[in-house]
């Protein structure tokens, strides 16, 4: 019992009631346990999360367990394991852990007891420990000492039993865990299991891709490695599956021979007060950056390549302990095309005040010169990263116009549509394959390997329409055929539309949002091209309605384009 005059300095049990405002997230909160298993020399980390229900029969996660074959630990620092501010490496700079506080908070943050089953050899017997969050307030409000018993034997659970190693090793077990109900951190269960899954294999990816082994509820996890440089990577996994049975199998700008391997733009040393940290900025490979506009799509979120954008991940001792945007340190603001562009930086303890390091291995943040320096850095390597980023796309776009055509999609969708409309009634002397050898060659060239050739000859022949833009002389704006059924759109490149509107758009329409143009202005140019598109596919199906539609709707093209490019020419600016 206390006396008036004994006043203790911290109420535990309303302390710990606080401290489990923490702000952990479940990932950084099993980060802080797998820390410690790494520094214990872990080889092989299990976790495991159970879901049970409440007496409202809501879903949550009641216990989560995790169990290392690493050294284990003394009877002594067993004892000490709950402790708050214990830590075998205090003050360290040499080590993951530093001040013994981030595993106990962790467990405080989702549940009211921890339990830690731990020892050194398989001959052993498993001494025990625990800490009740309930049973320390009960006591504290009976004016005794909050304490932890020293260890004991204690059988581990049935239910968790299998997760043991069969020689030395620790086991920890969070239960009274009441702040993972379905809806609270996750919608429910198996998009909880999946949030774990991907930040730790983030996390610790360069631990994984060094082959050590962290499995949750029995998925051994790949590394993902943000700066795409590691091999065999769950990254890697997705793309070969993309591109060998999903959309990319026949896509017309898939990359050959494929590449996951991003291309180092810049891996520089930055100095410190006598420590380096290293800086690394990657571009991916085409095999993800694809063609221009498909960075949100379903794979590009699988790949995580969304938010990525701006990211910078920090490596401190080959941990990662952040993963965010960083204010003003890109050059020109982030822009949607640095999604592509991966950003480490990394680090040792010895560099902890620079980087902004907390007691908790969560978030940091460059200063002063340290920020300076790595800006400075950044306006080199991004800069050039984009601008390769845009010669791939150009290529990427190249290929897809040499087997798709520029208005390749656009027919696709129009061919799809059509299905429903009217059928041609047009006829014509114009002998079909003698026409579609003639496009070829308009839009291919007459040297073009015959494969590809031949290629662009099935898909065409496939198709109700064909538009193409193609040079010609004359003031024609556009030229059409009517050939065994199907419509074929010559849109000059010459004319005077062409040049100063059509090009314009599409280069604006083909750009990424934030570049040289906001997304609002991309997005309309996208539309605008797309529909002047359909406007040409309409005419040209309207004039298919006709039975002789060169007799009838020929004179009537020739003067429409003439009369278009007088009236561009003389009428300029009035709007």
């Amino acid at each position: 019992m206390t006396t008036a005059s004994d006043v203790p300095i911290i109420l535990t049990g309303q302390a710990l009631q606080s401290l489990r405002e923490s702000g952990y997230s479940v990932p950084a909160a099993f980060g802080e346990v797998i820390d410690n298993s790494l520094e214990a020399a872990s080889n092989s980390i299990r976790i495991r999360m159970d879901e049970g229900t409440d007496r409202r029969k809501k879903r949550h996660v009641h216990q989560i367990a995790f169990a290392d074959d690493g050294e284990g630990m003394t009877p002594d620092v067993l004892h000490h394991y709950p402790q708050i501010g214990f830590s075998t490496r205090y003050g360290r700079t040499d080590t993951i852990g530093k001040f013994g506080v981030g595993a106990k908070l962790a467990a405080l943050n989702y549940g009211r007891r921890v339990d830690v089953w731990s020892r050194q050899d398989g001959a052993d017997p498993w001494l025990h420990v625990y800490f009740d969050l309930d049973e320390a307030i009960q006591a504290e409000s009976a004016g005794e000492l909050v304490q932890i018993f020293p260890p004991s034997e204690v059988a581990v659970p049935r239910d968790i039993s299998d997760l043991l190693p069969d020689g030395s090793g620790t086991l920890v077990v969070w239960s009274k865990v009441d702040r993972l109900e379905h809806g609270r951190r996750a919608k429910d269960f198996d998009t909880l299991r999946l949030e774990v899954e991907k930040e730790l294999s983030r996390t610790f990816r360069v631990f994984l891709n060094d082959g050590i082994v962290i499995e949750v509820n029995g998925r051994t996890l790949l590394p993902h490695d943000p700066l795409m440089q590691m091999s065999g990577t769950w990254s890697e996994e997705a793309l070969r599956e993309y591109y060998t049975s999903g959309e990319g199998k026949e896509a017309p700008w898939k990359p050959q021979p494929l590449e996951f391997r991003a291309e180092t733009i810049m891996r520089e040393a930055v100095d410190v007060e006598g420590h380096t940290a290293w800086l690394t900025v990657t571009l991916y490979p085409s095999s993800v950056t694809r063609k221009r506009g498909i960075g949100g799509d379903a794979l590009a979120k699988k790949l995580r390549v969304p938010e990525n954008q701006g990211a910078i991940s920090f490596l401190r001792r080959d941990r990662e302990i952040s993963y965010t945007n960083v204010p003003r340190i890109f050059p020109r603001g982030v822009q949607d095309p640095d999604r592509f562009i991966g950003v480490e930086v990394s680090f040792t303890p010895e560099l902890d005040d620079y980087f902004g390091v907390r007691n908790v291995k969560r978030g940091a943040e460059p200063h002063d010169q340290l920020r300076d320096k790595i800006r400075n850095l950044l306006g080199k390597a991004v800069p050039e990263a984009r601008a390769k980023l845009e010669a791939n796309w150009a290529e990427a776009r190249r290929k897809s116009n040499q087997k798709t055509g520029e208005h390749g999609a656009v027919t696709q969708a129009a061919a799809e549509a059509n299905r429903t409309m009217p059928k041609s009634r047009a006829r014509s002397d114009v002998e079909p394959e003698r026409a579609f050898a003639d496009l070829a060659d308009d839009v291919l060239g007459d040297d073009a390997p015959k494969d590809e050739r031949d290629e662009y000859l099935t898909r065409l022949k496939e198709l109700p329409f064909a538009i193409e833009s193609v040079n010609f002389p004359g003031k024609q704006f556009v030229d059409i055929q009517h050939v065994d059924g199907k419509v074929i759109i010559r849109l000059n490149t010459r004319h005077r539309f062409y040049r100063e509107t059509w090009e314009p758009l599409k280069e604006i329409a083909e750009s990424e949002p934030g570049t040289r143009h906001n997304e609002q202005t991309v997005r309309t140019a996208r539309r605008t091209v797309e529909t002047l598109t359909l406007l040409l596919i309409a005419y040209g199906k309207a004039e298919s309605m006709h039975e002789h539609p060169a007799d009838q709707y020929g004179e009537l093209r020739d003067f429409w384009g003439m009369f278009l490019d007088s009236l561009m020419n003389k009428v300029k600016d009035v709007v």
